[in-house]
């Protein structure tokens, strides 16, 4: 194959821009900030999982301080009952000693329920202390996710603009080579990565590898609109 000089010179420019947005999109899909992202996103299922089980502790909690307050309630009236018995004149003097002995039972057994509903309401307080607790923390990763996100849409951005600058410019040097020389660069791009290099004092600027002497000889004696490309990576070297 062969191409004018200055239009193969043309592929030194065309490659200098491929390799500016091959930079831009590598620093992209390695935003510092998506791995932290990633990380945080990572932890949300398991606090708000945390949340879940507070939230079904608090509720199986607050069913067994109902269950005491009932027992506590059903004591009281059979105390009040009692002491109405008590202060009944129909009440036997036998009778009188056995209520009296069950009321200070029922008392006593009062109070030892109205401990238990205090410490039920302590269980319930620091539950609900530290489902406030999981919560905040749930909102401080969303909210910084959420600023991360931002962050990087905005760097997004900027690296798009970019991108559509370097890609106006592409299109203008693609415009002035030859379809036949573009559809190899393009190939050997896709493949390798760089396209194409310059070959000055007898090195290929992609690969830096210093060419052979048998083929630097066969590349001096060629047309120099002759296309020729690097023995060690395969671009297209671009005499310089």
């Amino acid at each position: 194959m062969k191409a004018k000089v200055e239009v193969q010179k043309l592929l030194i420019d065309l490659n200098e821009i491929d390799q500016n947005i091959r930079k831009i999109d590598h620093q992209k899909k390695n935003h510092p900030q998506l791995m932290k992202i990633t990380e945080l996103t990572a932890r949300l299922p398991s606090i708000e999982a945390s949340i879940v089980e507070i939230d079904s502790q608090i509720s199986e909690t607050k069913k067994e301080l109902s269950r005491a307050e009932v027992d506590v309630e059903n004591i009281a009236k059979r105390v009040a009952k009692d002491n109405e018995r008590l202060n009944s004149r129909e009440t036997s003097a036998k009778d009188l000693t056995q209520i009296q002995h069950e009321i200070g039972t029922l008392k006593s057994k009062q109070k030892e329920l109205e401990e238990v509903e205090i410490s039920i309401l302590e269980i319930i307080e620091d539950l609900e202390h530290k489902k406030s607790g999981m919560q905040e923390i749930l909102t401080q990763v969303k909210s910084e996710i959420s600023e991360l996100n931002t962050l990087i849409k905005n760097d997004f951005s900027k690296a798009n603009s970019e991108i559509s600058v370097f890609t106006t410019e592409r299109n203008e040097v693609v415009s002035k080579i030859d379809k036949a020389l573009i559809d190899l660069y393009e190939k050997i791009r896709l493949e390798h990565g760089i396209g194409a290099g310059i070959f000055s004092h007898g090195t290929c600027s992609s690969c830096q590898i210093q060419i052979s002497p048998a083929e630097i000889s066969k590349i001096n004696a060629l047309d120099p609109e002759e296309v020729i490309r690097c023995e060690n990576c395969r671009c297209i070297l671009v005499r310089n």
